[in-house]
């Protein structure tokens, strides 16, 4: 760096430290090139660093505006502009940031250490709760140690910041929410310990029943850390061992062996697990206009048959106003026959074969086709219902001599249906 660039660069820190815009454009009059000349330089304490540390928010805005990368570095200790805010307790400053970028809450720097981490450390809880709310994609974020927000904040005992934590989980209608919730509430860090493994090592025993309340059965209770022990085996009191105790929580040998991925891989694979594969592959494999159009086929299928039950060919037995006039035995005899079908029994038979395995598959390809759980969530109980009305119909029109055959469709096949519903439940597909 040459002697001007040098006079410019401490000129620019000056400005910066007094917070005068003026002298700020008066720099940038007699050389426009002086913020382009700090940005070159990788790792670097810029005019925004000393401004945020500082507190000027009007000189660190305009700063902001005509050089938004600055926003971004690192100074030589690690340090981002937000950080240093935050660590002398600019609130302001950082308020500012975030709102003229929010991508800001999850810049990483020293230790892998974002401004969600740090505000966690610290227990500030509305700027938590600003952060999540802002950039819900910072949570996901870790440290070098592969701790996340809660390790951070249950290892520094802030509740509070806890408490926003998991209730933001609670509060999240993202897709996905469900997912992510039980992921982050199980991450371990770089020595396989979850944040109950965390809250256990404190010497605060509230910490430990208040973050079992909160999580309640979110959280594995039996999950080990890589010196196979479970958070039973690490609590710091008898206190906590006694809360963790009581919430189901045990020893590190008495926890079944959990086999790893290359022991599920090499195992076997079963007909029912055959079957979510062949699902998943089929959701995954088409288009999502072709989803559209096998959803509307196979609904239109599925309604025509659901109809035909409550219309069969040829009609229902009806009753005559010339029932009135037949004695008791012959009445009772005809309304046998009333609201059944018309057809004679083997044909009846192939009508309800071909009309129930028509009805079953085109209520299958809903279910299968339906995008996901989160999306499908009122379909699979509605499809539910509506094959249990299915199965009502058919019964009810069925003549008397076949009751038992189609008794049998009625329980086989619907039991197929829910069969298949439990899978796609159990996968969350």
């Amino acid at each position: 760096m040459n002697t001007n660039a040098i006079y410019g660069f401490n000129r620019m820190n000056a400005a910066a430290h007094a917070g005068d815009v003026d002298l700020l454009y008066t720099i940038i009059q007699d050389d426009p090139y002086v913020l382009e000349r700090i940005d070159l330089i990788p790792f670097v304490e810029t005019p925004l660093h000393i401004a945020a540390s500082m507190g000027h928010l009007q000189f660190a805005t305009e700063i902001m505006m005509l050089k938004p990368s600055f926003s971004l570095k690192l100074n030589p200790q690690g340090f981002s502009p937000i950080l240093l805010a935050m660590q002398n307790d600019q609130k302001y400053m950082v308020w500012r940031f975030v709102n003229i970028n929010k991508d800001l809450v999850r810049v990483i720097g020293r230790d892998g250490l974002t401004p969600l981490h740090f505000a966690s450390q610290i227990g500030d809880v509305d700027l938590l709760a600003h952060f999540l709310l802002l950039c819900p994609e910072s949570i996901e974020y870790r440290t070098v140690r592969r701790e996340n927000a809660l390790h951070i904040a249950t290892k520094n005992e802030q509740f509070e910041a806890l408490q926003v934590l998991v209730g933001w989980f609670k509060k999240n209608n993202r897709s996905g929410a469900k997912e992510l919730e039980s992921r982050i509430l199980n991450q371990t860090d770089e020595a396989g310990n979850t944040i109950l493994h965390i809250a256990a090592l404190s010497s605060e025993p509230l910490v430990v029943q208040e973050l079992l309340l909160l999580v309640k059965t979110k959280i594995n209770l039996y999950d080990k850390n890589f010196e196979n022990k479970t958070a039973l085996d690490i609590a710091s009191t008898p206190e906590i061992k006694s809360i963790l105790f009581s919430a189901g929580s045990k020893p590190g040998l008495e926890v079944t062996y959990a086999p790893t991925r290359a022991h599920w891989l090499r195992s076997k694979t079963s007909l029912m697990h055959k079957l979510c594969i062949e699902i998943l592959r089929s959701r995954t494999d088409i288009t999502g206009e072709e989803r559209n159009t096998w959803l509307v086929i196979t609904t239109l299928i599925a309604t025509t048959m659901y109809e035909s039950t409550l219309s069969p060919p040829g009609g229902l037995y009806q009753i005559s106003a010339d029932n009135n006039n037949l004695n008791i035995t012959s009445s009772n005899s005809t309304l046998k026959n009333v609201g059944k079908s018309v057809l004679s029994k083997t044909d009846f038979m192939f009508f309800s074969v071909f009309n129930m395995i028509s009805f079953v598959i085109s209520s299958l390809t809903i279910i299968i086709m339906t995008p996901s759980w989160d999306q499908g969530i009122l379909v699979y109980p509605a499809m539910s219902f509506f094959i249990m009305c299915y199965t009502i119909s058919m019964a009810q029109i069925t003549p008397a001599g076949v009751n038992d055959y189609i008794s049998m469709m009625n329980v086989f096949f619907p039991c197929m249906i829910f069969s298949v519903i439990t899978v796609k439940l159990l996968t969350r597909s």
